[in-house]
């Protein structure tokens, strides 16, 4: 069941791409690419926020259906990554945090709904990701007077996302963006203390946020 629960947004994705339509004439056809600054919140697990920036790029295959891809990387801090281990740390030390870093290629498409003026238009989309999450060890004192050394294995997440904005177009070629959007990790967090070999996982999490982009049309 729950490999199928995981399964039922990648579906819901594909059926998408195959409704778009797939024979438009190539005059509708354009191609543009963009910087964009992003921000998303999660509940602390792994968490809070995360910050990040990427390139994206934008092909439209007519009026109302365009694809989307992007990189990114973000870097936020894994929250107290020995309290996920039920480690107490030392109480007269600030929270020991670690700097994760992610590099996330993601692919969508877009439909756009009604027009904001001549040179603007809403848009929804829905896509695919996969986020290569890089959590460097981390090492501290305990409350009892031991220490401990935190390993972090986070692996590869699969995210699925859906996303809803307004592009505006300034002149001929350049455009504005803004959209919020919604993540669900699949995420499996393997979390090793090497002193004492305690064990533990983050797993799947759901993030919030929004990103404002600036691009240039081929």
């Amino acid at each position: 069941m729950r490999l199928l629960t995981r399964k039922l947004p990648i579906a819901a994705v594909l059926l998408a791409l195959v409704a778009v339509p797939q024979s438009v004439p190539a005059e509708e056809r354009h191609l543009d690419v963009g910087l964009r600054l992003a921000i998303a919140a999660a509940d602390g697990t792994p968490a809070n926020d995360i910050p990040g920036a990427g390139v994206l790029a934008h092909y439209a295959l007519d009026s109302d259906w365009t694809l989307g891809a992007a990189v990114d990387r973000s870097e936020y801090d894994f929250e107290e990554p020995a309290k996920h281990l039920g480690i107490v740390q030392d109480p007269t030390l600030d929270p020991i945090d670690v700097l994760a870093t992610a590099t996330t290629l993601s692919f969508w498409i877009e439909r756009a709904l009604a027009p904001a003026g001549e040179s603007g238009a809403f848009f929804v989309g829905a896509g695919l990701g996969a986020a290569f999450i890089d959590v460097p060890d981390v090492r501290g004192a305990r409350a009892n007077g031991g220490t401990f050394d935190v390993q972090t294995d986070a692996n590869t997440e699969l995210v699925v996302f859906g996303l809803a904005g307004l592009r505006r177009q300034f002149g001929r070629r350049w455009y504005g963006e803004l959209a919020v959007r919604a993540e669900q990790h699949f995420a499996d967090w393997q979390v090793t203390d090497r002193v004492s070999g305690a064990r533990g996982t983050i797993d799947d999490y759901l993030t919030w946020g929004a990103h404002l982009a600036v691009g240039w049309r081929w």
